[in-house]
């Protein structure tokens, strides 16, 4: 039995916390220090090298607490009240999973932050067959609890709908035209795809 609903999959911000990781690229900036803003893929000992204060680990800290963290480096020595930013441009051994009804079925890296649209378009979009008012996104959250999020495209392409946020490992079927996602609660069964074992669970 799979929890199922019809609607959008939680938020990053809202239901999930990344935590950094070896090979993550970073992009830091340190507000009207340019020189010492930069982008840095984080080396396998978990650290990444700043101007003026060296190695700095990041491995393991959200993006919030490793800008405490240099900026608390910055402050130490260098400068006053400094102001530090993160954004996590790309992100190491993370993927997404395409399968159904699309023209590339595959898995896909995750190259900074990653919308069901743009999954859709790395997979070359949806075929002829395709049910797109009925895309599932399969999500683990926590105790690898499998949840199953319904989800119509078209309704994303309209403006209608707001184009959802993955996070690593989803995973993301495209039904063919006819089948049917049968909802219940939250709590029915997803049934009745067509090469739904193209996506291992």
């Amino acid at each position: 039995m799979i929890p199922a609903t019809v609607g959008l999959p939680p938020s990053q911000n809202g239901g999930y916390t990344h935590y950094i990781s070896a090979g993550d690229v970073l992009k830091v900036t340190v507000f009207q220090v340019e020189d010492l803003s930069t982008e840095e893929r984080v080396n396998p000992s978990g650290s990444i090298v700043m101007p003026l204060i060296g190695a700095v680990p990041v491995v393991g800290l959200t993006t919030e607490q490793a800008e405490r963290k240099i900026e608390q480096a910055l402050g130490t020595n260098y400068l006053q009240d400094p102001q530090v930013d993160i954004f996590v441009s790309e992100y190491a051994n993370m993927n997404i999973t395409v399968g159904g009804e699309v023209k590339k079925s595959g898995v896909f890296p995750m190259t900074g932050q990653t919308t069901l649209m743009q999954a859709v378009a790395l997979a070359g979009g949806v075929s002829k067959t395709a049910d797109d008012r009925e895309v599932i996104v399969f999500r683990t959250g926590e105790n690898n609890k499998l949840s199953a999020y319904v989800i119509d495209l078209r309704a994303i392409q309209a403006g209608e709908l707001a184009d959802p946020q993955l996070v690593a490992n989803d995973k993301i079927l495209v039904p063919e035209s006819g089948s049917k996602v049968f909802t219940r609660n939250l709590w029915d069964t997803v049934r009745g795809f067509v090469r739904f074992s193209a996506i291992p669970l």
